[in-house]
């Protein structure tokens, strides 16, 4: 993991945790603009993503040890508002087992809500790899199909990340994905806790269903027409003006 630590002059404090395929670059140039400068950002590379691509992502656990480490030593034990998206929320739920570290706000976008799903880890595991050789061989394709998706800017440079990772990365974070920690929260915590879907995104369904029995006191939102983390990019202005209601 690489942090990248912005206006550390400022009081409030924004963690956000990135999707596969993305960076802190991608939220440099979707999220942070249109935030504003009123706020110390910390945007993590995930091992595997961005400053930290050569590196193999092992799972979520040691994501979030990292990040864990860099947010004590550098005075970061309050944050005001935690954003994660899709393998983000994986490690979010790691880090909030942390109890030295408080959040004011969670913001879950496209999490995965799926405890023990070994065939869907098969599944989506052979997917990515089999996408993922196709992209080696034919990066234009891959661009093309990101940027109908994710927008001209995002595609491309979620294209490029996507040839870059490692299979092993791949494998972990599929698993990942499939397997994930449902941290305990206490009512209050909960209540704190948003978590949004688009309308078309495979993991609505499920997190109908999970919710309820995990995170009774939290709030669904679900996005008009989009799939998987799609309104970040596609929207990223009215979406971010969204977020700062949490600032």
């Amino acid at each position: 993991m690489i942090m990248h630590d912005l206006n550390q002059e400022e009081e409030k404090v924004v963690l956000l945790i990135h999707p596969m395929m993305s960076s802190a670059e991608g939220f440099q140039i979707c999220l942070t603009p249109n935030l504003g400068d009123g706020y110390r950002y910390l945007l993590p590379d995930l091992n595997g993503h961005g400053d930290a691509v050569k590196k193999t992502y092992v799972n979520a656990a040691a994501e979030a040890k990292e990040i864990h480490e860099y947010l004590v030593g550098h005075n970061c034990r309050s944050i005001q508002l935690g954003y994660c998206a899709s393998l983000g929320a994986c490690v979010m739920f790691k880090l909030l087992q942390y109890p030295d570290i408080t959040f004011e706000h969670v913001f879950f976008e496209g999490a995965s809500l799926y405890e023990h799903a070994p065939f869907l880890d098969w599944l989506i595991a052979s997917v990515f790899l089999s996408l993922h050789k196709k992209a080696e061989k034919n990066p234009a394709m891959c661009a093309r199909k990101m940027a109908g998706m994710y927008g001209e800017i995002a595609g491309k440079a979620m294209a490029n990340r996507f040839i870059a990772i490692n299979e092993e990365s791949i494998r972990n974070i599929c698993h990942d994905c499939s397997a994930v920690d449902l941290t305990p929260m206490s009512e209050a915590m909960q209540a704190r806790c948003v978590f949004a879907y688009g309308e078309k995104d495979f993991d609505l369904k499920n997190a109908r269903k999970q919710l309820p029995k995990h995170y009774p006191k939290a709030e669904l939102k679900v996005w008009p027409g989009t799939g998987h983390c799609e309104r970040i990019s596609k929207d990223s202005k009215a979406y971010s003006e969204m977020l700062k209601q949490y600032l």
